[in-house]
């Protein structure tokens, strides 16, 4: 088995991935360059009915392959039957990345991200059954900014969304265009150096306003359910939005910048 070095950028970490090497590593052409992608079929599946997909992504500076071992769902989806990919970014100066924003200054490079997010989507749905309702998006870090991006944008293709150790950039007004109410989880630490708590690092959002933003728009306005889930993590819980959504948050006390 062979391991793969890795370089989480913004924490300065060197790391051999390991584990996403006993899936094959697949491509596919898009905007004239090989992308690639780890794809887990749970050995139950059957292509002639429709499964939901979820797509996983990596942060800045790692691989599809370190985030399959660092939040390894394959046992998850072969309990509940469903798709699990893991997409890789692009290189920029020798770090991955994700774009999360429309094209522009906000944008890390010219990549065409959702592009490939929106090929890849197709290119599965025509060897696997996949439920167009039940399209998912998670991510750490780069790749939790790609997935509330996701849900800003193309809001009508994903159903919903988590962030971990994320958050949205710049002002919500004209910045996030939902077509529809979408639930939204997210886990944040409230020691994070890198995407802190409060915002206002590049541009960031404080992670109270960016609850705020999603309760908002899901038309929420009942008191949350909050559980101390232990000493250091805090639940909450808003419910009864537009549809029946939900937005969830998971405050994690005096954590750092890692996947929760």
């Amino acid at each position: 088995m062979s391991c793969r070095l890795f370089t989480l950028g913004l924490l300065g970490l060197s790391l051999a991935a390991c584990g996403g090497s006993s899936l094959p590593l697949e491509t596919l052409e898009h905007d004239g360059e090989d992308r690639e992608y780890f794809l887990h079929v749970p050995a139950s599946h059957d292509s002639s009915s429709s499964v939901p997909l979820l797509f996983n992504f990596h942060g800045f500076g790692g691989t599809a392959s370190s985030q399959l071992d660092w939040s390894d769902f394959r046992t998850l989806a072969d309990t509940h039957g469903f798709l699990l990919v893991y997409p890789q970014g692009t290189e920029l100066s020798g770090s991955t990345h994700w774009n999360s924003a429309l094209p522009g200054e906000d944008n890390k490079s010219p990549a065409d991200d959702f592009g490939f997010i929106t090929a890849l989507i197709e290119h599965i749905s025509e060897s696997y059954g996949v439920d167009s309702d039940r399209i998912y998006a998670t991510g750490y870090s780069n790749g939790g900014f790609l997935s509330y991006w996701l849900a800003c944008y193309h809001s009508a293709r994903f159903a919903a969304i988590a962030a971990v150790s994320s958050t949205m950039l710049n002002e919500f007004e004209g910045d996030c265009e939902p077509v529809r109410p979408v639930p939204v989880f997210s886990a944040n630490g409230t020691s994070d150096s890198v995407v802190p708590y409060s915002g206002g690092t590049e541009g960031y959002q404080a992670i109270p306003d960016v609850l705020n933003y999603w309760v908002t728009h899901n038309n929420i306005s009942a008191d949350p359910e909050v559980t101390d889930v232990s000493s250091s993590i805090e639940r909450t819980l808003y419910s009864g939005g537009d549809g029946g959504v939900a937005v969830g948050h998971y405050k994690v006390d005096g954590g750092e910048h890692v996947w929760f």
